[in-house]
């Protein structure tokens, strides 16, 4: 059966039987909950199968690819469950799973958005295993003051480890992505006394405009921004590039 890729969902589909094993490989899967986000037309299915799970859950969007998944929940009827919805859209927590993993090729055009969205449900998801673009994976392992440090460098270092494990050339794919992918691992910290919202908004602003003084950013929307950050133990003329993690968090906490 002929699929036809679809660059509106950011369809790259991984062919390279070793190197998904490879990613399997990187969890203990054997009797846990694990959701595969675009799953495609299951190569990494098959492979994640292989290694008992206890359930497995795809989440997929583009509805011609049913017919082979379709195929796969037949064979696994016990262990396989195929939603078909928009990931952006489901809440994982309607599951009702104390704990899940997460084993993905994530679509390249919502990894970042979908990222961001995952990790606030840091309190469920035990890890996650996903190939994603190399300059996302950058960004998300980014230290302060890099060019790649940014709003989900933050976001995901204060709620989760990030670790990159392996790139992956562009000819392992189908069609042929221009951009060099890389698997990363996520382990999210069980505990964060972090109010997610407050921390999110003080980054979008900050990271506006990232030339900008965190000064100037942030007076348009706060009163007394300056006075706050020095309080916070923050030079009003750093750039938001330069403070950690720490600093936004203590923003966060006297901003809002």
């Amino acid at each position: 059966m002929q699929h036809f890729f679809k660059k509106s969902l950011g369809q790259h589909f991984l062919v390279n039987k070793s190197i998904l094993k490879k990613i399997v490989s990187l969890d203990e899967i054997k009797n846990k909950i694990i959701f595969e986000i675009g799953p495609g037309q299951g190569a990494l299915t098959k492979e994640i199968l292989q290694n008992n799970p206890k359930r497995l859950i795809l989440i997929e969007k583009d509805k011609n690819l049913k017919k082979y998944l379709f195929k796969l929940q037949e064979k696994f009827k016990d262990t396989i469950s195929l939603i078909d919805d928009d990931v952006l859209k489901v809440n994982l927590k309607d599951f009702n799973y104390k704990k899940i993993k997460i084993m993905s090729n994530l679509p390249y055009n919502i990894a970042s958005t979908l990222i961001i969205k995952l990790i606030k449900n840091y309190d469920i998801i035990e890890s996650m295993v996903l190939m994603v673009q190399k300059e996302v994976a950058e960004r998300l392992s980014a230290r302060v003051s890099t060019s790649f440090y940014s709003r989900l460098s933050v976001l995901i270092q204060l709620h989760a480890e990030v670790e990159k494990v392996f790139d992956v050339k562009p000819d392992n794919f189908n069609p042929r992505p221009k951009v060099e992918s890389t698997v990363i691992k996520i382990i999210p910290y069980r505990k964060r006394k972090i109010h997610y919202d407050k921390l999110d908004n003080v980054l979008k602003i900050s990271f506006k405009q990232r030339r900008k003084t965190i000064k100037n950013n942030l007076k348009e929307f706060f009163i007394d921004s300056e006075k706050k950050l020095l309080k916070c133990g923050i030079d009003p003329n750093s750039r938001p590039q330069d403070l950690k993690p720490i600093d936004f968090v203590k923003l966060s906490r006297v901003l809002i």
